[in-house]
């Protein structure tokens, strides 16, 4: 068991120690939530209803489950990301919103996350190579699944057509992110994370130049899961590895030791 300090209350409170897989799938949280926020930001100027969707995505990613662990941690924490994330909601509701308002709110729940991030993850996971390659695998799943949703219903044979604007930017955005990560923890004088950079790319290259989703799903079955199996004994099952935030395709949570590599 942890003892967690609250400084808003002077109190110590009892919390469990949390596993590398369940680092690695808050982790996956945080980064979607600033994604989304971001994104909404982004396409205010442009789109509003785009802006407004994102917004509501950052919601989404935020479960019962997710908040009672933050609330283990702190309470204040808890409640404030809970009530920044509605307001910020909220403020697409207005017909008009102001860009400088949108702006500054998306700053607050990065720091705001930021905090969160200090309170529910023990420094030793949050530095460990593992859980951070684990949260690479788990970014590629967002990708896919956003990437897929994004196509709608099409027919394998078909010209794919992007049919949810918000949904396609959400899988760019994130396998940009899990490249970004992955170049943080990437390996020197190694061919297979030579390689496995390679694969990212083609991942993004693929969502990018909107191909079909069996072309991103083979590259990360073939290529990008057996890599990140390999280099970081992450013990992902291929067709089971990329189901976005920790999540295999049966729901069950992917594994992380927190006992490997720090970085």
């Amino acid at each position: 068991m942890l003892l967690a300090f609250n400084s808003n209350t002077n109190n110590f409170i009892l919390g469990h120690t949390f596993s590398g897989g369940e680092s690695a799938t808050f982790l996956t949280l945080v980064e979607m939530m600033k994604i989304e926020s971001q994104l909404a930001e982004k396409e205010l100027p442009s789109n509003a209803t785009i802006a407004k969707e994102h917004a509501e995505h950052t919601t989404e990613h935020l479960t019962a489950n997710n908040t009672k662990e933050i609330k283990e941690r702190n309470p204040r924490l808890a409640t404030e990301l809970n009530n920044t994330l509605t307001d910020f909601v909220k403020t697409f509701e207005s017909k008009s919103p102001s860009q400088s308002v949108v702006k500054d709110k998306v700053s607050n729940i990065s720091d705001i996350l930021s905090e969160v991030v200090s309170a529910r993850i023990d420094n030793q996971q949050l530095n460990n190579v593992t859980v951070k390659a684990q949260v690479v695998n788990d970014l590629v799943g967002e990708s896919l699944e956003h990437y897929n949703s994004s196509l709608g219903e099409t027919v394998k044979t078909e010209t794919p057509k992007i049919v949810d604007d918000a949904d396609y930017q959400s899988a760019q955005a994130a396998v940009s992110r899990a490249i970004d990560l992955y170049n943080e923890i990437k390996p020197s004088g190694n061919a297979n994370s030579t390689e496995l950079g390679k694969s990212l790319n083609t991942l993004k290259d693929t969502i990018d130049s909107k191909s079909p989703f069996d072309l991103a799903d083979k590259t990360v079955d073939d290529k990008i899961t057996p890599l990140l199996n390999g280099m970081f004994k992450l013990k992902l099952a291929v067709e089971e590895a990329h189901g976005g935030e920790g999540r295999d395709h049966g729901g069950n949570e992917s594994k992380a030791s927190s006992g490997n590599e720090t970085h």
